[in-house]
């Protein structure tokens, strides 16, 4: 949705909260002859306030002010009597969503918070995340399964360090000129974590984020060029600001699908259009299984994250097997 419909849902919800509101006044008022006494007392109030407006005599302050302390006095009446009736002074007021902007919207002339949260989630449930990556976040990646060994010159810890730092910069410095990442490691060193916390970040700041598997984007064009599936639904890999691309080398490898993520990434490189693949596959790999251009694609163009460590997932299933 746009933030458009966003705000039109919530101005119907506040039309809702107001027709129940009105009917439980319809109701009290049938039901307690006394409050549709004051109901039309304060109906009269009203009309006075505006008389004296518009009049616009001498001593129109006191006029106005006399009026005002009649009305609160005829409220607090009105409470009084719904309390000995067995309601809530406030039992015929609309009961809103977000008592911030009354679900307007808007709060002065700004979007609302609820505004704000309802157009990150929707773009959040849009995004191909799921509830599975819903809890990965920078603030819950650990880095304690990472030790002072080290295969490439520095330990692990220190290496892993520096690139959850380097995806917090990224993230939160995103835009059309940031590069593209590819993420490189071998299974449970925090790829699919980082790079879930990277798409959370930045679709927080309004960006179209679409994450998804390999395989079920390489199934996706083929479901497209059999008809199985609209034009539309191949769309999202290309127009978003970030696809994420989460573990190439686990797919059906065919020349189709080669020729397919050839295409993609050209189109999206060619379009600024930023995207971060996360592999097992060693650069070697990469190079035999989609061949030279792609190889040199990625290598060229792309930041390299080069993940290290031991496999995160069985680290922690050892500690439970321990307790």
């Amino acid at each position: 949705m746009n933030i458009n419909e966003i705000l039109q849902q919530k101005l119907d919800s506040r039309m809702h909260a107001i027709k129940a509101a009105d009917e439980r006044s319809a109701q009290l008022r049938l039901e307690i002859p006394e409050i549709a006494a004051i109901d039309n007392d304060l109906h009269t109030v009203s009309i006075r306030i505006m008389k004296a407006a518009l009049d616009g005599r001498d001593e129109l302050d006191e006029r106005i002010t006399a009026i005002k302390n009649e009305n609160d006095s005829l409220l607090l009446k009105r409470a009084s009597v719904l309390e000995q009736h067995g309601y809530s002074a406030d039992y015929d007021s609309p009961v809103f969503t977000c008592v911030s902007c009354s679900d307007t919207g808007y709060v002065g002339l700004n979007f609302c918070e609820c505004i704000k949260k309802a157009y990150n989630n929707d773009r959040y449930t849009t995004s191909g995340l799921g509830r599975a990556l819903y809890g990965k976040d920078f603030n819950n990646f650990s880095l304690k399964y990472y030790s002072g060994k080290g295969s490439i010159g520095i330990s692990d810890l220190e290496n892993m360090t520096m690139i959850v730092n380097q995806s917090k910069r990224y993230a939160q410095s995103f835009s059309p000129e940031s590069e593209s990442v590819l993420m490189i490691g071998g299974t449970g060193l925090g790829k699919t974590h980082l790079s879930a916390a990277i798409a959370k970040e930045v679709l927080s700041k309004g960006f179209f984020v679409y994450y998804d598997s390999a395989q079920s984007i390489f199934d996706t064009y083929e479901s497209v060029r059999f008809g199985k599936e609209s034009r539309e639904s191949a769309k999202k890999y290309e127009n978003c600001d970030l696809l994420i691309i989460d573990d190439l080398g686990a797919e059906c490898l065919t020349q189709y699908t080669i020729a397919v993520f050839s295409s993609l990434l050209n189109w999206r490189i060619t379009n600024r259009k930023q995207t971060i693949i996360s592999t097992n596959f060693t650069p070697q790999q990469i190079k035999k299984s989609y061949g030279e251009r792609i190889y040199s694609r990625l290598m060229g163009e792309f930041l390299i994250m080069k993940f290290t460590g031991q496999d995160v997932r069985l680290l922690k299933l050892s500690e439970k097997t321990k307790v």
